[in-house]
């Protein structure tokens, strides 16, 4: 009897380890990057290193990358379509075409020095797990407030040095904003978002559904089932009289086993379990690998934020203008 209870334990072990999303996709740990091209000329190294060390020393569930990219002036090439009256849209659209390649995930923030204008994108991964518009625009607000006290020393007689200095306190101060923000967030794996969850999920990523539950009391029965067979293929239960044709032990056993088998076509075909072995696409990576985060690198959709600091006057962008303040000047 004590074998018979050691299988029927391992039997259900089997039936859930072949039903239930054994891959739970969730996203590892990583330290934040933060990457700057300097074009512009605006910080120091030693600037962007302390920026480095900031982002890199926290650590968000799936990685977290930053791009800061500056420019000494709008390029040659864009030159023509620039337009005073439509300067939001210019740089948005601007940092959304820069924003490609090593440049393209996470947070982009455009600097242009001439005209000075600060622009902030963020791809869709990264607004899935909770930088929103608002977010974008008081990323825009530290870094402009930073310039504007870089500008204001300059009409003061500060040196570059000091002016310098002081950008860099504002490249500081934007990654802290974005780590107080972002570090308790995760990312939205493989369409299941992982963060605050509150239920456990399902086979097939049903949630808490009725189809969810349905599926869920039908691997039970498939359980049971199996568990009975073996049972009746132990105990000669499915045998009956000799010669009656009652099929002994192995058609007990493999009854229960095709009954399982069935049921798992069945559940696979008609609710959306997936493969037998692997679990929906939702749970398809491994334990603590990148599940593939949804959204990564695409920025459409994004309205952006961004602040002008030269003489234009400070029309706030995020699909459309949000506030004045003239920053005054320029770097």
């Amino acid at each position: 009897m004590k074998i018979l209870t050691k299988m029927a334990a391992v039997t259900v072990a089997m039936v859930f380890g072949l039903f239930a999303p054994s891959n739970l996709a969730t996203a590892a740990p990583k330290a934040g990057t933060l990457i700057v091209y300097d074009e512009g000329k605006l910080f120091s190294d030693a600037g962007i290193k302390e920026a480095q060390s900031t982002l890199q020393a926290s650590v968000f569930d799936g990685g977290l990358t930053v791009t800061i990219d500056t420019y000494p002036a709008i390029p040659a090439d864009r030159k023509a379509s620039y337009n005073e009256s439509q300067k939001a849209q210019f740089f948005r659209d601007w940092a959304i075409a820069a924003a490609t390649g090593d440049k393209a995930k996470g947070i982009y923030v455009l600097i242009c020095r001439e005209p000075g204008y600060v622009q902030v994108i963020a791809d869709k991964a990264t607004r899935n797990r909770g930088f929103s518009l608002e977010d974008e625009k008081k990323l825009a607000e530290t870094l402009l407030n930073g310039f504007k006290k870089a500008v204001d020393a300059k009409k003061n007689g500060a040196s570059e040095a000091q002016q310098v200095s002081l950008r860099n306190d504002a490249l500081v101060a934007a990654v802290r904003f974005i780590i107080d923000d972002l570090k308790d967030t995760k990312p939205v794996t493989n369409g299941t978002a992982l963060a605050d969850k509150t239920e456990s999920p399902l086979p097939g990523g049903g949630g808490s559904s009725i189809a969810g539950w349905l599926c869920l009391g039908l691997c039970l029965l498939l359980g049971v089932w199996l568990i009975i067979g073996l049972i009746r293929a132990f105990t000669g239960g499915g045998m009956g009289p000799a010669g009656a044709g009652g099929g002994g032990f192995f058609s007990s056993l493999l009854g229960g086993l095709f009954g399982a088998m069935a049921g798992m076509w069945l559940y696979n075909n008609l609710f959306g379990g997936g493969s037998f072995f692997g679990g929906s696409e939702a749970y398809a990576a491994d334990g603590n690998a990148d599940a593939g985060t949804t959204g990564e690198g695409d920025f459409g959709g994004d309205a952006g934020a961004g602040g002008s600091f030269d003489n234009g006057g400070g029309d706030w962008g995020g699909g459309g203008d949000w506030g004045g303040g003239d920053f005054g000047g320029d770097f």
